[in-house]
């Protein structure tokens, strides 16, 4: 389940969207930076042996850094204008649209207010070739009553997702969890017999803990919350089975299974047994943009502005006030009845001044790792079309699985060319390395190598890289988390609701659908 948000104070860095990087046969990665004056490098070097072009691309941060974090800035000097609504919602991710869609089909008028350029917050894509790949949410697994709904007026179709497989000693497993693969295994009759009893475990719905959070958890809920992933896992005596969920937790909760919870893991990793099992999973080519896309076209333009940032929200005696500013460095201040907060929590505080002391604590502990996601086409097939998710339990931390996008497409390439992707979160030490070209760059070149290498393939055979850098897109689910703040962070504050998927401290298409539409509806029932 891998993957899923921060104006024209630009930058030089942030003024350019593309990044040119050339990858060399000496393996190192030097820059070709356009017009980006003293703050990057103008200096092309020259190079020995094969190169492919590859784009570096990030979440915007340089605005939101400047006016939310740092505060360096001065709104006096800028011209205001006014603007009111109904329901100011900050965010246009999946929670985000969610609620705006409900908000706007019972009758109120809306403001969706994203700091990036396009909708769909983790659900965005990119495409090489003609074939669409995902930066980051893939697929989801719950084909409610309202994602029909919104497909069939969308005029959208979601596709049945793929099977995974694993690659382990050289030979691709598919049906990983059938006794069949499990015995095959070259490891202990110990072993398999843990891996069979954690996956029986996880056929027996009544154990598996739920989304979203209740209020108050269950004694059963709040153990499994409390505990990390890994010790839970401890039962099954199986190490094979902690290095193969470890490495689904960085890629799908963002954290290694000693930094999440068993109360996620469990949950999440029931829906990844198989078709065999009755586990199903839907995505589009791409992943999750077409859903999301689909919601925003039916709401007006008019309730969407992409390219601006709120940083201030204010409740008044009549209702709300927002601050935001746009690339045109115009503030703008909203007035509304209500406003949803609709992005990662841990901004909230830096918007909202006068948060309650164990609310603001409590969503300053929500933690976000750093990110990046490495899309790379190639000339030759390397997995088999049929599958869509590769899990690498002997990458050693460099890889934790690789995305076929091809396998998602509704039709083949005309083309020779596969796009496989690389799903990673970075220790949080390495935060800063998103935001610095060279490093990202040489982090990027060095997962390349090393993927394939593990998987005996020559460099030669990339046609194109792209890589991105998410910033704060992945919610962990911590231990202790869910059983108290979680519930504390996603209080209302006054005329002030929160409706993103870390409601649950826990990232998720259903996870982030469930909020929107849940806070669209307490706020209909308070204004109705």
């Amino acid at each position: 389940m891998p993957l899923l948000c921060c104006l024209k104070m630009y930058t030089p860095q942030d003024r350019r969207e593309f990044l040119k990087i050339l990858i060399g046969g000496t393996g190192a990665a030097y820059l070709a930076i356009q017009g980006c004056g003293n703050d990057a490098s103008s200096e092309l070097k020259n190079i020995a042996g094969p190169h492919q072009q590859a784009l570096l691309k990030r979440q915007r941060h340089a605005i939101a850094h400047a006016y939310l974090r740092d505060k360096s800035f001065d709104a006096s000097k800028f011209k205001n204008s006014y603007l009111q609504t109904d329901i100011v919602i900050i965010g246009g991710g999946a929670s985000g649209l969610a609620a705006g869609l409900s908000l706007q089909d019972a009758g109120y008028s809306i403001l969706i207010l994203e700091n990036e350029h396009q909708i769909g917050g983790a659900g965005i894509k990119g495409s090489m070739h003609g074939i669409a790949y995902p930066y980051g949410s893939v697929y989801f697994v719950d084909e409610t009553e309202e994602i029909a709904s919104i497909c069939k007026r969308a005029g959208i179709q979601s596709n049945s997702a793929p099977e995974d497989a694993v690659l382990f000693k050289d030979t691709l497993i598919e049906n990983f969890w059938s006794d069949i693969s499990i015995e095959a295994l070259p490891i202990s009759p110990l072993e398999k017999d843990g891996c069979k009893r954690f996956r029986d475990l996880l056929l027996h719905e009544s154990f598996i803990p739920s989304y979203p959070l209740p209020n108050k958890l269950s004694p059963q809920e709040a153990q499994l919350d409390g505990q990390t992933s890994r010790s839970f896992l401890k039962q099954y005596q199986s190490p094979f089975l902690e290095t193969m969920l470890d490495i689904y937790s960085k890629s799908s909760m963002g954290a290694s299974i000693d930094e999440t919870n068993a109360y996620c893991l469990l949950n999440f990793f029931s829906s990844e047994l198989g078709s065999e099992f009755g586990k199903k999973r839907f995505t589009f080519p791409g992943g999750m943009n077409a859903l999301y896309a689909g919601i925003a076209s039916l709401i007006k333009p008019d309730f969407i502005k992409t390219g601006n940032l709120a940083f201030s929200v204010k409740n008044s005696k009549d209702g709300v006030e927002v601050q935001s500013v746009s690339d045109e460095l115009s503030l703008v201040t909203i007035k509304a009845k209500k406003v949803i907060m609709a992005g990662p929590k841990h901004i909230a505080p830096f918007m909202i001044h006068d948060l309650p002391d164990d609310q603001k604590a409590a969503m300053l502990s929500m933690k976000y790792p750093p990110y990046a996601t490495i899309h790379m086409s190639m000339k030759e097939e390397i997995f088999p079309g049929s599958i869509m998710d590769v899990w690498t339990p002997e990458a050693n931390g460099f890889c934790t699985d690789i995305i076929c996008s091809n396998a998602m497409q509704d039709t083949k390439s005309s083309e020779h060319a596969y796009v496989y992707s690389i799903f990673g979160a970075m220790p949080h030490e390495q935060r800063s390395l998103l935001l610095d070209d060279t490093e990202l760059s040489s982090y990027a070149l060095n997962i390349i190598k090393k993927t394939m290498n593990y998987l005996h393939k020559p460099m030669d055979i990339l046609d194109s890289v792209e890589v991105y850098a998410w910033g704060h897109a992945l919610a962990i689910p911590y231990p202790g988390s869910h059983n108290g703040p979680a519930q504390i962070a996603s209080r209302p504050h006054g005329n002030v609701l929160f409706g993103s998927s870390d409601n649950d401290a826990a990232s998720s298409v259903e996870n982030a659908l469930a909020n929107g539409f849940a806070t669209a509806k307490e706020i209909i029932a308070s204004l109705s």
